[in-house]
């Protein structure tokens, strides 16, 4: 009776470990899913903030080029913000120096993104 007992005790406690190694793997996978996933939307975001850093850098030199005499192309340098849609979620804000360097941030949700333009 008593080797019975064994053989059932040995039984349950190598079916706790096998479940315990395979729940470890179903975590472990499920944790880098729902990384990448995130990781993935942000890069979405992140292209995004780019491509309103470079609008704000291409309209901050169209204005100094034209020799406009608003926004960037001020005495000294100046500064240009706007929005790339209606609800206002992609911003940009370029600024000259005066000399030779545009820098524009562009940002969208909550990330942002720097381009420099120097000549």
């Amino acid at each position: 009776m008593e080797k019975n007992f064994q053989k059932g005790a040995i039984s349950i406690v190598l079916a706790v470990l096998v479940l315990s190694i395979i729940s470890t793997i179903v975590i472990g996978i499920a944790t880098l899913t729902i990384q990448q996933t995130r990781l993935a939307g942000q890069t979405g975001q992140s292209v995004i903030a780019l491509y309103a850093a470079d609008a704000g850098a291409e309209r901050c030199l169209y204005e100094v080029r034209k020799e406009m005499g608003i926004g960037c192309d001020v005495a000294g340098g100046g500064t240009v913000a706007d929005s790339l849609d209606f609800n206002a979620r992609a911003k940009y804000t370029a600024d000259y120096n005066g000399s030779d360097t545009i820098t524009s941030k562009g940002e969208y949700m909550s990330i942002s993104r720097k381009i420099e333009l120097n000549w």
